[in-house]
């Protein structure tokens, strides 16, 4: 993740140059958004390397995985369509390919990319510090909360018989734990 981080600050910063687009504002972009987004995207995966380390088997979630993925690709197409002044005017690598009469065009995409990019970064720190809460709270053993059980019902839609131990932890652990107390 933080080597995907970096791309993407960069992406954001300097993607222009792929084209020659480089202008006056490269390093502006570069600072004042690229980063930022760096900085969101290192956080939440030394979090996500954290709860893995505590608790390896839930490494990461998968809402975290989409988050991820969705914020990359949206700070992806954020880059791309990032106009920068040159000497021909305010071009980004969208008006490059398409032409430079789609300038406004770039700048509406711009828009909603630049939002969402930091929304989904910022969203991807707060999912990291959620996941990080649910496995110190599966080490202490502590039982799930309503929101949890009505998560596992809606994810595994066939264990709704199943019976559970005080902690809601599943079956395996309910026999896991009840054996435990059998012996002498």
């Amino acid at each position: 993740m933080i080597a995907v981080a970096a791309a993407l600050a960069l992406w954001v910063g300097f993607g222009r140059g792929i084209a020659g687009l480089l202008g006056s504002l490269t390093p502006v972009y570069a600072a004042a958004i690229g980063l930022p987004i760096l900085l969101l995207h290192v956080i939440a995966a030394a979090l996500f390397r954290r709860d893995a380390l505590n608790y390896p088997s839930h490494a990461m979630s998968r809402r975290g995985m989409l988050t991820a993925v969705a914020a990359w690709v949206i700070t992806l197409l954020f880059g791309f369509f990032l106009p920068d002044s040159t000497a021909h005017g305010m071009q980004s690598l969208f008006t490059h390919v398409v032409g430079a009469e789609y300038v406004e065009l770039s700048y509406g995409f711009v828009n909603i990319f630049g939002v969402l990019s930091v929304a989904l970064a910022v969203a991807l720190v707060l999912l990291a510090l959620t996941d990080l809460r649910v496995t110190a709270r599966r080490l202490r053993d502590e039982p799930l909360t309503e929101d949890e059980r009505l998560d596992r019902l809606a994810a595994y839609p066939g264990d709704h018989g199943t019976p559970t131990d005080a902690t809601g932890a599943g079956p395996a652990r309910a026999s896991a734990a009840s054996s435990s107390r059998e012996r002498p």
